[in-house]
């Protein structure tokens, strides 16, 4: 598991509302009122923009968006 924050300029495919994980099963809140998550890096999904499995920790590309407001 590595930890994220969210609000930070670092880019995870976990958090990108193009990853396909509509569960959200490979993240998990630590402490989401402050924005630190947990997820885990072994986990892949299909990226709804490139039509390619990405891990969870590949770092994001120019089609980034986050899924949390």
């Amino acid at each position: 598991m590595l930890q994220f924050n969210a609000k930070s300029n670092m880019k995870f495919c976990a958090f990108c509302k193009f990853w396909y994980d509509p569960t959200n099963s490979a993240i998990f809140p630590k402490a989401p009122q402050i924005g630190l998550w947990e997820f885990d890096n072994k986990v892949e999904n299909i990226c709804q923009k490139w039509g390619t499995k990405k891990k969870a920790n590949m770092p994001g590309c120019s089609n980034y968006t986050c899924k949390f407001p």
